[in-house]
């Protein structure tokens, strides 16, 4: 199901979104094998500690419904914006033990920062800032990227020169600081009766603090979509068909 539902017929996603545990073919027992979380925890490794000796983020995920934890700065613009993107089904932070065959006949362990569905396509992903990518960071994203293919599952190294542009992460802080009070479907479907043709975000009543609330939480669930490459504005035009920029994560 597209997440763009303009007909308030079709089922809207049902939040909070919670990611599927991705089962490993047999095929790759001998390569790589995952544990996630035990029943009942959200994480396989906390990254809490009170004896840790760096500082350490956390925010209150809307779409998960719940504290998103994790070890800088870089990962919290990874997360806001995998938080308010329409077209990012689910995240987790933290979400697997990874056991693999290295290269070289011996065996690895990874925690990837972040497990993705977004587009209908499943990733891992590592968060490093540029200054930390050394030749065997480099190595085990490659070696990794080849072992999960035939899985159907990317493996992707992000640093901060791969974020979208700065004017994607205000949005993403905009539509979360806005958008987290759910909103009815008669809410909704007036928006839409409005917004068929497309028409600005001052014409559906976003300088207005009730409006605006309605209006990022429609844009986050993907109900509506905006062009979120520039600043969100009241002269941001808003459709019920998906923008080519109606997205925050790439």
């Amino acid at each position: 199901m597209s997440l763009f539902t303009p007909d308030l017929g079709v089922p809207r996603p049902s939040f909070p979104m919670v990611l599927p545990r991705w089962p490993a073919p047999d095929l790759h027992d001998a390569l790589i094998t995952w544990w996630w979380p035990p029943a009942g925890e959200v994480r396989a490794r906390n990254v809490l500690s009170r004896g840790a000796m760096r500082a350490i983020y956390r925010f209150s995920s809307w779409k998960l419904a719940r504290s998103v934890h994790f070890e800088s700065a870089l990962e919290e613009q990874v997360a806001l914006q995998l938080d308010a993107c329409p077209t990012v089904r689910a995240y987790a932070e933290q979400p697997v033990l990874m056991e693999y065959a290295t290269p070289y006949g011996g065996w690895a362990r990874h925690y990837p920062d972040f497990a993705v569905l977004h587009r209908g396509l499943r990733a891992f992903v590592e968060v490093k800032f540029a200054r930390d990518v050394d030749a065997s960071v480099l190595e085990r994203t490659q070696h990794l990227s080849m072992l999960l293919a035939p899985l159907g599952i990317a493996y992707r190294l992000v640093t901060e020169v791969d974020l979208p542009s700065p004017a994607r992460l205000a949005n993403a802080w905009s539509l979360l600081s806005r958008g987290r009070t759910a909103i009815t479907d008669l809410q909704a479907l007036l928006v839409h009766q409005q917004a068929l043709d497309g028409v600005s975000l001052a014409d559906l009543g976003w300088g207005r603090v009730a409006n605006a609330r309605s209006l990022a939480r429609q844009i986050m669930e993907g109900r509506i979509s905006v062009d979120l490459s520039r600043p969100i504005g009241l002269d941001t035009m808003a459709y019920t068909s998906e923008h080519k920029e109606g997205w925050l994560w790439a």
